[in-house]
């Protein structure tokens, strides 16, 4: 059985958070013998916010080069959790379905679903036009509006048009799967879990509670390389306490970017970090306490 794994990212706002997430799906690919795919950017559009399209034109690609395996697509906030989940297993009676896809809790609505996590079976005849309907939606924004989408959630999204693909047309939805969530798309899932904005809307530490999930996956909250003795020595210098599990996608971004680059883009997101503006805060309050005792004494 073959199967890719894709994830997308603007380059700046959800990088970080991809960067950790990836680490999963990378380990779980070579664990299992799949494949991986990511692009970081925007292929249609003008804000960091378009880059949730980018996975459209990524399935587009992989049909156009011939690939007819199962296509999982994963957000930048999802992660798998589970790196042993048999998963050759779980699709060896569903080659009859053209995709796999979760229902959002509490909706009635089968094909009301969370476009966070979504499988894509493209030997199915009926996967290459449910992504060549959804992709056409999307398409039939003229350029003049998606200037003006700079939060794709207040007007036109992806999750949307899928949903609109499947409920305007029976055909297409008919040989869908509607999985339970709690599988594949919930922060609690058993295989892959997504941590929603919902569920917290400050990006910096939503990207630090998954860079902590990531790190306890695999089990490195510190694996002596240089990058993580780095790492270890900024927080003791700036945060004044030792590494936590979180760290570590800081070790990598060092890894991958290098000494000279790595360690300044660190410090800078440290500095900016709510845990540090925070202390340094308390810190100010307290000197301005202490002042006049000082000054009497």
């Amino acid at each position: 059985m073959e199967l890719t794994i894709l994830q997308t990212s603007d380059a700046f706002k959800y990088s970080r958070m991809l960067r950790a997430t990836s680490r999963t799906a990378i380990e779980y690919c070579r664990r299992h013998g799949f494949a991986y795919e990511s692009f970081v950017g925007i292929k249609r559009g003008f804000h960091g916010a378009h880059a949730t399209f980018n996975r459209m034109f990524m399935l587009t690609e992989l049909i156009e080069r011939g690939y007819r395996g199962w296509a999982l697509y994963m957000d930048a906030d999802a992660y798998i959790y589970d790196l042993a989940f048999d998963l050759r297993a779980y699709l060896a009676d569903k080659q009859r379905h053209s995709a796999i896809m979760t229902t959002i809790p509490g909706e009635t609505v089968p094909w009301h679903i969370n476009a966070g996590v979504l499988f894509f079976n493209l030997a199915h005849p009926s996967s290459a036009d449910l992504i060549a309907e959804w992709k056409r939606r999307f398409m039939a924004i003229p350029e003049e509006r998606l200037r003006t989408l700079t939060s794709v959630w207040d007007y036109d999204n992806d999750q949307t048009m899928l949903y609109q693909s499947l409920d305007q047309n029976v055909a297409l939805r008919d040989s869908v799967l509607f999985e339970d969530p709690m599988i594949f798309n919930h922060h609690e899932a058993r295989f892959i879990r997504q941590f929603l904005h919902s569920l917290d809307t400050d990006i910096e530490r939503r990207t630090d509670t998954i860079a902590t999930a990531v790190a306890r996956v695999l089990g490195d909250a510190g694996d002596g390389s240089p990058a993580s003795s780095v790492t270890a020595a900024l927080y003791r210098l700036i945060l004044k306490r030792e590494p936590d599990p979180g760290s570590a996608s800081y070790s990598h971004l060092i890894a991958a970017k290098g000494l000279e680059h790595g360690i300044p883009e660190v410090v800078g997101l440290l500095l900016d970090s709510p845990e540090y503006r925070t202390r340094i805060g308390a810190e100010l309050a307290l000197r301005d306490t202490e002042a006049p005792g000082k000054q009497d004494g």
